[in-house]
């Protein structure tokens, strides 16, 4: 959930996203807008090519999803970190890109000083305030495990109290898997109520054809002609 109280889809591509790619990205966007009711941005990273083999996926005869392309390595790290050590000298607030920046920091290309970065890092995660509170403890497991699995035993432990850290990133991650699972598209296709389908069709009847909207809701061509 993004400042403006709008949903951002992030999805991180190795090496970049794929035709087929698009098709599901567009699929997860549609039912997590009818069910969380507000509207979805997706940005695609690719890991490691700076190509993107597919941009729009055409839907119906008039309708495009295009989502943002972003490749790592050309993300401006040293811009968004001279904003966050202001704000950490002010206590301010970090907003949602920059709690991304802060995730991302130890997976670019460049960084080859990732034990120095996770020390640095860890520091700022004293400092609860900075963070929303909603998506502190995703932030603080996501850290936990790039520490245990980017850089040394030797390293690690050089890192600033990073063994007080409660290790929560399996339990949360199994968590978020299985929200993942329960607003599935496969659900939401085949084992929603004939209720929900019919409203995912309702709020696609403005974007796109009835085909396309059969596809997506899982209902019959007849009855979303019928709705």
């Amino acid at each position: 959930m993004l400042d403006d109280d709008t949903l951002c889809h992030i999805e991180f591509q190795f090496p970049k996203a794929r035709p087929y790619d698009l098709d599901r990205f567009f699929d997860y966007n549609i039912v997590t807008q009818v069910t969380q009711g507000a509207l979805t941005e997706t940005i695609v990273i690719n890991f490691t090519s700076k190509k993107f083999s597919e941009k729009i996926r055409r839907i119906g005869r008039s309708k495009c999803f295009n989502p943002d392309y972003v490749y790592l390595g050309d993300i401006d790290y040293e811009g968004y970190w001279r904003n966050i050590n202001i704000k950490v000298e002010s206590n301010l607030k970090l907003t949602v890109f920059e709690e991304i920046v802060v995730l991302l920091t130890c997976l670019i290309p460049e960084c080859k000083k990732k034990a120095h970065m996770l020390d640095k890092i860890s520091k700022l995660l004293k400092n609860k305030e900075l963070f929303d509170k909603t998506r502190f403890e995703y932030v603080q497991a996501i850290i936990q495990m790039e520490i245990e699995n980017l850089i040394s035993k030797e390293e690690q432990s050089k890192i600033t109290e990073v063994v007080d850290m409660t290790p929560q990133a399996e339990k949360l991650i199994s968590q978020a898997i299985s929200e993942v699972h329960r607003k599935s598209v496969h659900e939401a296709r085949i084992d929603g109520m004939k209720e929900g389908k019919e409203e995912i069709a309702k709020n696609l009847k403005d974007l796109m054809d009835d085909e396309e909207i059969s596809r997506i809701s899982g209902l019959s061509l007849e009855r979303v002609k019928q709705l």
